[in-house]
């Protein structure tokens, strides 16, 4: 487990927590200003049924600004593995359990592509959540690697942290 407090690992395997909603909204090549979009679930006291069309839209309008990071800085291939191939040529399928796996897949795309991001650009685009007042005397701690635009970013609180 790395807590991201050094910034991005140099060498090996490690884990790092990151959430697919602070990529989506931190990243600016989502193209989501400032909200992220109703794919995991619609405002509430919305009717089921248009609930059930804005999720499975707003997934699809998802996917296709995933699909397009093909040609990015830091670009993600969603054709490159059979589990995630059929994401951008298949909409957004009707039975609920389906549908979860389709989001279950755009959100490990999406949190693979934020630690690309992580490990390429480090604090220049992304920032150490979880992180308040004193560094713990223990580590690894609990934080979130979370892609951030300036305007975005939490004040500093430690030296060294974004």
């Amino acid at each position: 487990m790395d807590d991201g407090l050094d910034g991005p690992p140099a060498r090996g395997r490690v884990v790092s927590e990151c959430y697919p909603y602070t990529t989506i909204v931190g990243a600016f090549e989502f193209g989501y200003d400032d909200r992220r979009p109703p794919y995991k679930r619609a405002p509430k006291g919305m009717k089921a049924t248009e609930a059930w069309a804005l999720r499975t839209s707003a997934c699809d309008e998802l996917i296709r600004r995933v699909a397009v990071l093909i040609d990015s800085d830091i670009p993600i291939d969603l054709a490159s593995h059979s589990a995630t191939a059929t994401l951008a040529d298949v909409p957004s399928p009707p039975i609920a359990a389906q549908y979860k796996k389709r989001e279950d897949l755009l959100d490990a795309s999406i949190c693979a592509w934020t630690a690309a991001l992580w490990h390429r650009f480090g604090e220049e685009r992304c920032q150490v959540l979880g992180v308040d007042g004193d560094l713990p005397a223990q580590r690894p701690i609990a934080s979130i690697i979370a892609p951030a635009r300036p305007e975005q970013r939490a004040a500093r609180r430690t030296a060294g942290l974004a």
